[in-house]
């Protein structure tokens, strides 16, 4: 998806944005508006439903917050070491860092020209997560780990095995 915009169409971007209308990013189908101040998202249709954006983990390269989100609930999943099987409605969501959520707050959070920050970073005129594969998240290999230490404690109370003294 080219994301670039036109110099009239940057120039009204700033504008809104310096006008302090905050971005929105499309988490999975559901509208989200980004409050870097605060450091979260806010459903906008259910501004009391917040995604805090302080502890996500980031991924590889350093550009992308990556988190389990409930499809259902519009929250993040938290995780759960004793889970033996993959969760409805969950995803692994990759989402844009601040540079790109809102170039605009973290210039300013950093006593910064937002203008000088923005002609490197650039207001997005649209932000939407990419969904992952469960599988590169490692949830497959912990539910199977978990299975097979739940399968060893079931062996080592069968009744056929024999108890020392």
């Amino acid at each position: 998806m080219n994301n670039q915009s036109s110099p009239a169409e940057a120039a009204e971007l700033f504008k809104r944005r310096s006008l302090g209308i905050l971005p929105h990013i499309d988490i999975a189908g559901t509208d989200f508006t980004i409050d870097w101040r605060a450091k979260e998202l806010r459903e906008s249709a259910a501004p009391w439903n917040t995604i805090p954006l302080r502890n996500l983990d980031m991924g590889d390269a350093g550009e992308n917050y990556l988190f389990f989100y409930d499809t259902a609930k519009h929250t993040l999943w938290h995780f759960d070491p004793y889970i033996t099987a993959l969760p409805a409605n969950v995803i692994l969501l990759e989402i844009p860092y601040e540079l790109k959520l809102d170039p605009y707050a973290v210039a300013n959070e950093y006593g910064m020209d937002p203008a000088e920050l923005i002609a490197e970073f650039p207001i997005q005129k649209t932000l939407s997560s990419a969904v992952k594969p469960l599988s590169e998240s490692g949830l497959p290999e912990i539910i199977q780990e978990n299975l097979e230490k739940l399968q060893t404690r079931s062996n080592d109370r069968s009744p056929d095995r024999k108890r020392g003294r």
